[in-house]
């Protein structure tokens, strides 16, 4: 008997007199014809089927003229907006359609930096919705920065003067997130893990290329001594030289996947959340509790800042927009030592052009 092929929710397939698979999205009344699933534009195209059948994609036209409604319509037909992955569509959409909730009649050029602040704020506090918990710092910080990003495109379109957001009051990140990998730990845990071990090459991959791990586990065999990456959250691709740590690491396996270097006791690729597992089993066998995968991409931004690396460096290294984010993935860079060649540079200058 054929295997019964898996479809998400709400999609069939039928053949078409011309002999061709056609997918198609039905819910709520709505029919949707979808590309391929192997097409690079499904998941977009799914995602945007799903809240239309959900009754939260409002059309230009039915919108106030001017509403924070109209401006988001717009917004996700932009191609700023187009150009992202669909997981990080859906993450912004998840915030911005909250916003639109509460705020879609408004008129966008009424927004002023303290309704701004006053909105985030209120963000801020925790509250019970059912089983889960919404609000605190992290989700503030989310809303600001979706935000930020609506009222930018705001003022490309001339809707507005200025971006009240730049002005709103800051949230500050009290939480401290994953734990840093510290130089002991690392060395600890090879012990605990040699060369050979899928546990010792998910380490060695994630240290030496910084990936997250939405990305370090659908990482491909390398060739010609470069390994590739398309990150999934932002669908920007690198391609990094293997470090010969991380080559030895590979070479000392009995064997990796076809596609993918990390693959499963049945030879299978690791589902992301079925390798952030592992690496929390693989840490704490090696009695190391309080570490992460994530905590070995903050190491590396670590270690190139005490060697040095220029912010845009270290930017281009972690694939990071802003300073603000390479700012908290190197805050354990030795603080002292850098101070003291930055003072030293300046002496250095002074005394060479003759000052004083």
């Amino acid at each position: 008997m054929a295997r019964k092929r898996k479809l998400d929710p709400y999609v069939s397939v039928f053949v078409d007199r011309h002999h061709k698979e056609r997918f198609r999205y039905r819910r709520n009344g709505l029919s949707i014809y979808l590309p391929h699933p192997s097409d690079q534009g499904y998941r977009t195209a799914y995602a945007d089927a799903d809240l239309k059948a959900l009754g939260r994609v409002e059309i230009a036209p039915r919108a106030k003229p001017g509403s924070i409604a109209d401006l988001l319509a717009r917004f996700y037909q932009s191609i700023g907006f187009r150009n992202g992955s669909a997981d990080w569509q859906r993450t912004r959409r998840q915030v911005l359609e909250a916003f639109r909730d509460d705020y879609g009649d408004d008129p966008v050029i009424a927004f002023r930096p303290k309704d701004i602040s006053k909105i985030v704020a209120a963000k801020l506090e925790k509250r019970k919705a059912g089983r889960r918990i919404t609000g605190g710092t992290a989700a503030a910080l989310r809303l600001r920065e979706q935000l930020e990003g609506l009222f930018d495109f705001a003022v490309r379109q001339e809707w507005r003067a200025d971006n009240p957001v730049l002005l709103s009051e800051a949230v500050k990140h009290k939480a401290k997130g994953f734990h840093e990998w510290t130089e002991e730990e690392i060395a600890q845990y090879r012990a605990h893990w040699p060369l050979g071990s899928k546990a010792r090459l998910a380490m060695e991959l994630i240290l030496w290329t910084g990936k997250r791990r939405s990305d370090a586990h659908r990482a491909a065999p390398p060739k010609n001594g470069r390994i590739a990456f398309t990150a999934k959250k932002t669908g920007k691709g690198q391609d990094l030289p293997v470090a010969p740590q991380l080559q030895a690491a590979i070479d000392a396996m009995p064997t990796v996947g076809i596609t993918t270097l990390l693959v499963t006791e049945y030879g299978k690729p690791f589902s992301v959340g079925g390798f952030g597992n592992k690496v929390r089993d693989w840490c704490n066998e090696a009695g190391l509790p309080q570490c992460s995968a994530h905590g070995l991409r903050k190491a590396l931004a670590r270690r190139a800042a005490d060697r040095r690396v220029s912010q845009q460096g270290l930017k281009a290294l972690g694939q990071w927009a802003g300073d603000r984010e390479v700012a908290v993935y190197v805050a354990g860079a030795n603080q002292k030592e850098l101070a003291e060649d930055a003072l030293g540079a300046v002496i250095e200058w002074e005394r060479e052009a003759n000052i004083g």
